[in-house]
């Protein structure tokens, strides 16, 4: 059975590799070029050369016979009419020891801007070099072998990271917690596998398959999978931003609010009516965590057609938003805007919600704030919290206060767990094929060829979300979305 199992391994690592080789063959023909850094002044600025022809270019641009590998060379950079260009730290890695696997220079210039334009001129001028394409270089390292696909996905999740919970995210997936339990879970149906095709060759020549031994395996596996998609959604949000819609009547201070939490005047605030008639989305590190801010029209009955949009706009976007802050004040709580409040509040009941009650420096306004919970008696179940916005836009104790109270009831989630860090749509639809297939194995152990079939499924789904099974047109729009000389 050992055997067998090893069989099975040896051939799939030698197919899926044969692959590889032969795509990355068709795709490093050429010899690309990017800028790896920030495009504007900066101490230094480095640009890639990846390909077989690279270190031809180096040479033809620094005017030199011999380079070292992985040897930092300070040398003149030249133009095609043998001017200089800069004096730069030039470093050659020979392949396969390179980040591409392929032969690689890396030029560090100066971060001027007229260099790296100059620079990059002088590369497109020649025939066998061409600009690289989004995310090429990490494709052409996945090609290599130089990691699998959730290594590279955790390393632009990484480069996109802002915030420190993102940062923290994509170290857990480029350092493997959720490799290595793909991992575990690939040798244990390999380890399954084995039992049933040894039990379908040799039959009653062996000891008899146990049965409970299997189920009990792949139940175990399949709960993993569970509690790896569920925590997707979570995990999602975190990598690439919870949206937060901020909704309520008009002139209730949602743009004040909006503007205060990015501590800049973002949105024009008015006292007339209908000031905002379109959404306004920002980004934000709260407390950690990248938020998407979008503010929004005054929800009201209205004549003005333009605002009637807007506020159409924000009806649409409540059904489709999943965390809401809703602001109310004690001079919007008028007889036009109750009902439509009242049906808008009944919507976002169930959804992850919070109240601001906004400008308590108004007169009586906790009086009228008692009348909110009165009138629409759904208020009641939601977290809220009493503030004033006016003269307060830069007052950091009220702030954290703000932020704490939206991280603790919209955000908060425990990121010092060693759940498991899938983030991406692609690595999601994989788990929910694993499952799949390994449900219906489970359901099929009276049927030893068909349980195999589902088996071997299974491990085609896991070695598809390491990436190993993807075509060329998937790898593209994975790859594009990585930075350009990335």
């Amino acid at each position: 059975m050992h055997k067998k199992c090893t069989e099975i391994f040896f051939f799939e690592f030698f197919s899926i590799n044969l692959v590889n080789v032969i795509t990355m063959r068709k795709n490093s023909i050429d010899t690309i070029f990017a800028l790896s850094t920030f495009y504007g002044p900066s101490a230094i600025a480095i640009i890639r050369i990846s390909g077989p022809g690279s270190l031809k270019i180096a040479k033809k641009l620094c005017k030199i016979k011999i380079m070292k590998d992985r040897f930092a060379h300070l040398l003149n950079i030249y133009d095609h009419q043998s001017n200089i260009i800069d004096k730069a730290l030039v470093i050659y890695f020979k392949s396969p020891k390179s980040f591409t696997g392929e032969d690689l220079i890396e030029i560090q210039t100066h971060g001027s801007v007229a260099i790296i334009k100059k620079l990059i001129e002088e590369l497109s001028k020649l025939p066998y070099a061409r600009p690289a394409k989004p995310g090429e270089l990490s494709k052409r390292a996945f090609l290599n072998g130089k990691g699998d696909m959730l290594y590279f996905e955790g390393i632009n999740n990484l480069i996109k990271s802002e915030t420190e919970n993102q940062r923290l995210i994509a170290s857990k997936q480029i350092f493997g917690k959720d490799a290595n339990k793909c991992l575990l879970w690939r040798q244990k149906i390999i380890e399954i596998l084995a039992f049933v095709d040894a039990e379908i060759e040799f039959g009653d020549e062996i000891e008899k398959l146990q049965y409970s031994y299997v189920k009990n395996n792949i139940e175990k596996i399949c709960k993993e999978i569970e509690k790896a998609c569920k925590s997707f959604l979570t995990v999602r949000n975190l990598v690439h931003g919870s949206r937060v819609l901020i909704i309520g009547p008009t002139n209730a201070g949602k743009s004040t609010f909006f503007n205060f939490l990015l501590q800049n005047d973002r949105m024009i605030v008015s006292p007339k009516e209908g000031t905002t008639t379109d959404q306004s989305d920002q980004s934000i590190d709260l407390l950690g965590e990248k938020v998407i801010i979008t503010d929004t029209a005054g929800i009201r009955n209205t004549k003005n057609e333009i605002e009637s949009l807007g506020v159409k706009k924000t009806i649409l976007s409540i059904k489709t938003s999943q965390k809401i802050i809703i602001v109310l004040s004690p001079d919007s709580l008028i007889k036009n805007n109750l009902e439509k409040v009242k049906r808008v509040m009944g919507s976002v009941e169930f959804k992850n919600s919070v109240i601001i009650f906004n400008k308590s420096d108004l007169k009586n306004s906790k009086q009228k704030f008692k009348e909110w919970k009165i009138k629409i008696p759904v208020i009641k179940n939601f977290k809220s919290i009493t503030i004033s916005c006016k003269n307060n836009t830069k007052n950091i104790k009220l702030l954290k206060k703000c932020q704490q109270f939206l991280y603790d009831n919209l955000l908060s989630v425990d990121t010092n767990t060693d759940d498991y860090y899938f983030s991406e749509l692609r690595q999601f639809e994989c788990l929910k094929s694993i499952l799949k297939n390994l449900e219906r194995a489970n359901l099929k152990l009276d049927s030893l060829e068909i349980l195999a079939k589902y088996l071997r499924d299974a491990l085609t789904d896991i070695d598809e979300l390491y990436g190993k099974h993807d075509d060329e047109d998937k790898l593209e729009i994975i790859f594009n979305k990585f930075c350009i000389g990335k």
